[in-house]
């Protein structure tokens, strides 16, 4: 580069060549299994928050028709947002707990599966 604006920074003599050689699909990183509870856990996650939603919507509809049903303007509709809210943190907290513990579980039982093992190269 000659820092001048006017010129190119490209080669002109080979103008068809790619300038940056990138593999086309990097391997990934991870074990099959791991990958497969990875996604797995990340589709868990995706419920969770679809589930906090529709919570939330079905609480603010039935605080709605409860109000026009009662002749009540607010009432119902921050009774019934309120409540979804507290249902949906509710639910929400018990799926990632249940998944912190499972974590945990899975951790345990790797640790426990490697201590077991023998060491290679030592004395079986």
């Amino acid at each position: 580069m000659s820092g001048d604006p006017q010129t190119p920074s490209s080669d002109p003599e080979r103008p068809g060549d790619i300038r940056q050689k990138v593999p086309t699909a990097s391997p990934s990183a991870l074990h099959p299994d791991e990958e497969r509870r990875e996604r797995s856990t990340a589709a868990r996650f995706a419920g969770a928050g679809l589930q906090f939603a529709v919570t939330l919507l079905i609480c603010l509809w039935l605080g709605t028709w409860l109000d026009r049903k009662f002749g009540t303007a607010p009432v119902f509709l921050y009774v019934g947002v309120f409540l979804g809210a507290g249902a949906a943190f509710y639910s929400m907290y018990r799926h990632l707990m249940a998944n912190l513990e499972r974590d945990e579980q899975a951790k345990r039982a790797r640790a426990r599966g490697r201590d077991d093992s023998p060491t290679p190269g030592g004395t079986p």
